[in-house]
């Protein structure tokens, strides 16, 4: 067999990948993907606190708090479409997001916040269920917001993406 080099590479290739970190198991079609260490990780730092007080903010309809939470220059990306700043997500979807988030009962399912130097990632998933518009609501959603430490210490989201 002319190719069996290559052959008992990828197979050593795939044996270490498969079992050199025994913290994964790797997901294919409706697998779950099995995580050994804490599936909530950071969310007690500044950084995690002010990702806190966003979704608290819209889900509870606080528009001063998550005018405090977000960049002047925060981008937001959702279903295909981007706002460019804060003024935009506020005279566009802001109040559309809140009136969405207001009767549904968010479970968080996995939520990890990273901070290196003054750049933090959040990332998120979580279990939407409620009631919107008469329709019923049962959907995973999946979230990643980044975080730039201001001059003053505090945190403020530069970056959303939803889906």
């Amino acid at each position: 067999m002319k190719n069996r080099p290559v052959t008992i590479l990828l197979t050593g290739l795939i044996l270490l990948i498969s079992t050199g970190n025994s913290n994964l198991t790797f997901a294919h079609g409706d697998e779950t993907h099995a995580i050994e260490k804490s599936e909530f990780v950071g969310v007690d730092s500044a950084a995690g606190k002010v990702v806190k007080q966003f979704h608290n903010a819209l889900q509870t309809g606080n528009e001063t708090l998550i005018r405090q939470s977000l960049a002047e220059n925060v981008q937001i990306f959702e279903g295909g479409k981007v706002e460019r700043s804060l003024a935009d997500y506020a005279s566009h979807h802001m109040h559309a997001d809140m009136a969405y988030l207001k009767n549904l009962s968010i479970t968080p399912k996995e939520h990890q916040v990273t901070i290196t130097g003054d750049i933090a990632i959040s990332t998120a998933i979580s279990h939407a269920q409620g009631e919107y518009k008469g329709k019923s609501i049962d959907s995973i959603t999946m979230e990643t917001l980044v975080l730039v430490k201001q001059v003053d210490g505090s945190w403020k989201i530069t970056h959303v993406h939803w889906s």
